[in-house]
């Protein structure tokens, strides 16, 4: 048993969280015989004690007559399977650059049908064009070109005028700003549209500015400073999962709160991200609040919860040939574990012929790699590689978060918690992974050589 923690008064049904806040076993409801949530308390940030201020999740609301319910703060921070580090400032491997990387996004709102088709896109670098960049206008405008991803949101850019260096994440908006009567794809589409901004007009133009000096966490500076500057933007939160890629494998990611990556390589899992939390199922988040929230938090007290983006984990790994890296919101992680991810990945790069087993080596990436990554004609049924992996990733989260008898990482994870009261089933929400599979080409490295 953890030692003497401190204890939180809450009303039982939906409840108004801090830092220091959870949801007890009494705060599920258990209606057509399916317990279901009633607080994420990832989702926002607000204040102990406010009045009529609830977050809502699942079916229950609250009635002024439900007792207060007393119960020790549970303290965890749940970790995926496998995972595997390097240390900060430790150097990774050298090499004349040679590795291209081969990007394609999917996603799928919660709710709504997944359609490969409409839904998964390859990304492929000018210079001048990204994924998740909002057009210029008024905020009914900017929400028309968002992709179907609910509260999630994604981008993809390259770095400046330099194809070979790629920033990209992914954003969870927290859905219990709703109650507010905030729209929260406002926060998490807008903070991934100033990333792709900011990284597609990074400047090349001396040797503190090269595309491969931009860092992650600054980029998430960047675009969390803007989202704050955005009157159109009221207020919000998400959590981020942020990395930039080049040309010599580098690639280095940000992450903050409990969306995360997964690095792959032949059938193993080479290293992963770890969920960054409070408390159980309350996540680090970025936010804006309004003042007259914040003028409740003085009056009844509490804290809005808001982390800013130097608290967000960093990590160095080096791309190899063949890799696979998988970066997504929590509506994957909370369905599919590491292992699920793992065997997905691994049957379709055997199933389309990226790694072969050979008797004397094992596991190796085939010849054929470099082919398959080009992206494909949809109208004619034929996708690319990283479009292929990130539409079954998608399909197999979104089957097992509408299971009801399939315990997904989230409902072991409540069932851990809280034995007395179990979640059982999927976890139904918003879903949006991205993936990128590192292809060797020597070529590319031959002609940058000779030109050195």
């Amino acid at each position: 048993m953890a030692a003497a923690a401190p204890t939180s008064c809450l009303r039982s049904g939906p409840q108004l969280l801090t830092r220091t806040w959870l949801v007890t076993p009494s705060h599920f409801s258990h209606r057509a015989s399916r317990p279901l949530l009633t607080v994420k308390a990832r989702a926002y940030s607000v204040l102990a004690g406010l009045p009529r201020n609830n977050i809502k999740r699942g079916l229950n609301h609250h009635t002024p007559d439900q007792p207060l319910v007393c119960g020790p703060t549970r303290m965890s921070t749940p970790r995926r399977a496998f995972h595997s580090s390097r240390p900060l400032g430790q150097n990774v491997e050298s090499a004349i650059p040679h590795i291209t990387l081969h990007i394609a996004a999917a996603s799928s709102g919660k709710g709504r049908k997944y359609e490969p088709d409409k839904s998964t896109i390859d990304y492929t670098p000018t210079g001048e064009n990204a994924l998740g960049l909002q057009p210029p206008g008024n905020l009914y405008q900017r929400r028309r070109s968002r992709p179907d991803s609910g509260e999630d949101a994604y981008f993809v850019a390259s770095v400046g005028k330099d194809t070979r260096t790629i920033a990209m994440g992914v954003c969870d908006g927290v859905g219990g700003w709703q109650e507010q009567g905030i729209n929260p794809a406002d926060f998490s589409h807008g903070m991934c549209s100033y990333m792709a901004e900011h990284a597609l007009s990074w400047p090349s133009s001396n040797a503190e500015t090269r595309p491969d000096n931009l860092h992650p966490k600054h980029l998430m500076h960047v675009g969390y400073d803007n989202t704050l500057s955005d009157k159109q933007i009221r207020a919000g939160g998400a959590t981020a999962c942020v990395a930039v890629a080049d040309a010599s494998g580098r690639m280095r990611t940000a992450n903050l709160g409990d969306s995360g990556f997964i690095q792959l390589r032949l059938g193993t899992v080479h290293q992963s991200s770890i969920p960054q939390t409070h408390a159980f199922n309350t996540p680090y988040q970025l936010s804006k609040t309004p003042h007259e929230i914040m003028t409740q938090a003085a009056i009844f007290g509490g804290l809005p919860l808001n982390d800013s983006p130097d608290r967000a984990d960093v990590s160095d790994t080096q791309l190899h040939h063949g890799d696979v890296v998988v970066f997504a919101t929590d509506g994957v992680w909370d369905n599919l574990s590491s292992q699920d991810i793992l065997t997905i990945v691994s049957q379709q790069m055997r199933e389309q012929g990226a790694w072969a087993r050979k008797d004397d080596k094992g596991l190796v990436v085939s010849n054929t790699l470099s082919t398959l990554v080009e992206p494909g004609t949809k109208a004619h049924g034929t996708y690319s590689l990283q479009s292929t992996i990130a539409s079954h990733i998608l399909r197999e989260a979104k089957t097992a978060s509408m299971d009801r008898k399939r315990d997904g990482p989230f409902a072991k994870a409540v069932q851990r918690e809280y034995p007395m009261d179990p979640w059982q089933g999927g976890k139904v929400d918003d879903i949006t992974a991205i993936v990128l599979v590192a292809v060797d080409n020597p070529q590319q490295g031959e002609k940058l050589k000779a030109k050195l």
